[in-house]
């Protein structure tokens, strides 16, 4: 999984200001017709995204082509190799939990990451292979049409949102993310797999799973 606090990184929104609104706006090319199923095929067939050719399965994504919520992650780790599914292993079963918890079942969302594949070798992510996977997952959330975006973890939570903030500084807010004439509500939170590591860290991670369930009531 890329490392959220590699230099590279926050190099890549180095333009963006430090005190950031809870708003950003984007306009995207969407291809005709565009679906998952055509999303899935153009990621495969993209000569741009060199991190996946030689490495482990592509993990794309998994869940109703259409959901009111939807989980966006960091990128594959080993535990998601052989179902090629995201958030598999212990990380997976937390995030089952955490969704149970507001009454929300897994397979209702739709589940994916930023990175499509662990790269060989494990290695970090470089900042062009990031940009080259971030249209993909905006057609994703495109197709997917959600009211509301999970971001788990800083590298999700800061390629949606233009952000070079923190995790910890992002969560605990509730930003709005304008996609062409779609506006979708998006909360940053950690991701389960910190969690496992920093218990402590769960107290928060519920007040903005509490957030999440008050969206969903409407």
């Amino acid at each position: 999984m890329p490392n959220a606090q590699d230099p590279q990184i926050h190099s890549l929104f180095g333009d963006i200001s430090p005190t950031q609104s809870l708003r950003h706006e984007e306009v995207i090319n969407i291809p005709p017709q565009d679906s998952l199923a055509q999303i899935l095929a153009d990621v495969q067939a993209d000569p741009n995204c060199g991190a996946c050719k030689g490495g482990l399965p592509l993990v794309f994504g998994i869940g109703p082509e259409r959901a009111e919520l939807m989980l966006i992650g960091e990128g594959p780790g080993i535990d998601d190799v052989q179902s090629e599914a995201p958030f598999q292993g212990q990380a997976g079963v937390l995030l089952t939990r955490m969704l149970a918890a507001i009454n929300v079942a897994r397979a209702e969302c739709y589940i994916c990451n930023v990175i499509k594949c662990i790269p060989p070798g494990e290695r970090n992510f470089s900042t062009t292979e990031i940009e080259a996977c971030r249209p993909f997952l905006l057609r994703q959330i495109w197709a997917v049409q959600p009211h509301i975006i999970i971001a788990f973890g800083a590298l999700a939570a800061q390629t949606l949102l233009r952000s070079k903030k923190t995790i910890s500084e992002l969560r605990g807010q509730i930003f709005t993310l304008r996609l062409n004439e779609r506006e979708i509500t998006v909360v940053p939170m950690f991701n389960p797999a910190y969690l496992l590591r920093v218990a402590e860290k769960k107290r928060e991670a519920w007040e903005d799973l509490k957030r999440v369930r008050e969206l969903l009531r409407g």
